[in-house]
């Protein structure tokens, strides 16, 4: 899953590069944006071994953004957000038990920017890696029949959390204000919980998918 991941964000960045490189040019003066960005969240995990079904937990994604735009169709954006994380347990309809997991972090970007213009709209590719800083969590059990798995009552133990995310949108440029929408899917390749022999699991790793607005102010 991961490399097959791996090489279809590949692809989509080399595609993207491809698209513009016959038409690469400098601008004339470069774009420098800095703005808000915020929105839904939707989480799983990946264990192995998975004990119980996972399935989506909805959270929220807010915080800054900075972009910075040199050349004709292509760019870089960084930023600084809070993101919740997490997932719920699926035992099924009507089931007695339940479990979810929520875990924040405070995250950082590093994207490639490709756009395309349409009047007075763009729309846009981001893609590359995303590191984390694991701050909090919180759980809620329901246990019924008394069943327990061994990430009931466990601590996160990788607090240092990156992976891969690649983003679609577009957005509308009114002025120096501009106006967006985007939708991303994030996928860890780093695990919540110790890995080795001893410990339970083999991995454990953090999927998002995230809907956001966008609102960007261009200071040149």
């Amino acid at each position: 899953m991961t490399r097959k991941f791996c090489l279809f964000l590949w692809l989509c960045l080399a595609g993207a590069v491809q698209a513009v490189h016959g038409q690469y040019n400098l601008l004339s003066r470069s774009e420098l944006y800095v703005g808000m960005a915020a929105g839904p969240t939707f989480s799983t995990a990946s264990m192995v071994p998975l004990y119980v079904d996972k399935t989506y937990r909805q959270g929220l994604e807010g915080g800054l953004m900075l972009r910075y735009i040199t050349e004709k169709y292509f760019g870089i954006e960084t930023g600084l957000s809070y993101s919740q994380s997490g997932w719920k347990d699926d035992y099924g309809y009507m089931a007695a038990d339940a479990y979810e997991r929520c875990l924040s972090f405070v995250e950082l970007p590093f994207l490639m920017h490709a756009w395309l213009p349409s009047g007075r709209a763009r729309f846009f590719l981001d893609a590359g890696p995303k590191i984390g800083w694991f701050i909090s969590e919180e759980e809620n059990i329901q246990n019924i029949s008394g069943t327990t798995w061994p990430y009931y009552n466990k601590a996160t133990e990788t607090y240092f959390q990156w992976g891969l995310q690649g983003k679609a949108g577009f957005e509308f440029h009114l002025g120096r204000v501009v106006l967006g929408l985007e939708g991303g899917y994030y996928y860890g390749l780093s695990d919540i919980f110790s890995n080795a022999v001893t410990d339970p699991f083999v991995s454990s790793n953090l999927q998002q998918i995230s809907a956001r607005l966008l609102l960007l102010y261009r200071l040149k």
